[in-house]
């Protein structure tokens, strides 16, 4: 398993019990599925760029997304479309409100706000596929040696809004 895709099965393990599951619930949706039936007919999806995890917290009216990443020297990569779908000018309908990271040995973990990591994505004028961002610029607001404080962040804070 693609070490992303076990750091949200494991970050998920510690957020579903306050998942909302009567409602939507989109998990490392892969990006060729996505694509291929979002805005069809009877589609779940209304956009192919959908964060990693989207789902409303118990009790909330809005849905929260985190997109997951595993940084390679303090970068990490973002495919095009997701790109231009989070930039502050974006049409996408998913945005993240948590960025979350780890080290490819997940033994560190790290969170921003949608809204610290804007100028990142807005500064890029990349147009291959898929796009490398430096975010040693880009402190995070959380970071620690524990996943389950990485839930309890995010727990703590999705109602402040993105």
């Amino acid at each position: 398993m693609k070490q992303e895709n076990r750091f949200v099965a494991q970050l998920f393990h510690y957020l579903a019990p306050f998942v909302d599951m009567e409602r939507d619930l989109f998990i490392c949706v892969d990006g060729g599925a996505a694509k291929h039936h979002a805005g069809t007919e009877g589609a779940r999806l209304l956009d192919p760029n959908v964060p990693d995890l989207w789902f409303a917290f118990c009790g909330q009216p809005g849905y929260t997304g985190i997109e997951a990443k595993v940084l390679d020297r303090n970068s990490i990569s973002i495919r095009q479309g997701q790109l231009k779908a989070w930039k502050s000018a974006g049409t996408g309908i998913y945005k993240p409100r948590f960025w979350v990271a780890t080290d490819r040995d997940l033994k560190k973990f790290f969170c921003w706000h949608h809204a610290a990591l804007l100028p990142r994505l807005n500064s890029s004028a990349s147009t291959v596929d898929n796009v490398s961002l430096s975010l040693g610029e880009y402190p995070p607001a959380h970071s620690s040696g524990s996943i389950a404080e990485l839930a309890l962040f995010i727990l703590t804070h999705h109602r402040a809004g993105a």
